[in-house]
């Protein structure tokens, strides 16, 4: 069963959104956003290894990573 998150809005500008979460919800959180899925933890596995290794990359922003792929 999913558990409601609640989240407090911080701040909104044209381009941004600030919310926080309690350090009870985190977990909840977490898991709702797929940071505990087993192919991003292998994900991130591979990038620490190509970071380790020197394959990296200088990026501005998430989107333009997020452009690449697609």
């Amino acid at each position: 069963m999913q558990k409601a998150l609640s989240a407090e809005l911080k701040k909104v500008a044209k381009d941004r959104v600030r919310f926080e979460i309690t350090k009870e919800n985190y977990e909840a959180f977490c898991n709702a956003v797929g940071l505990y899925k087993k192919d991003f933890i292998e994900t991130l596995k591979k990038s620490e290894a190509d970071h380790k290794a020197g394959h990296i990359a200088k990026r501005k922003s998430l989107l333009e990573i997020i452009n690449t792929l697609g």
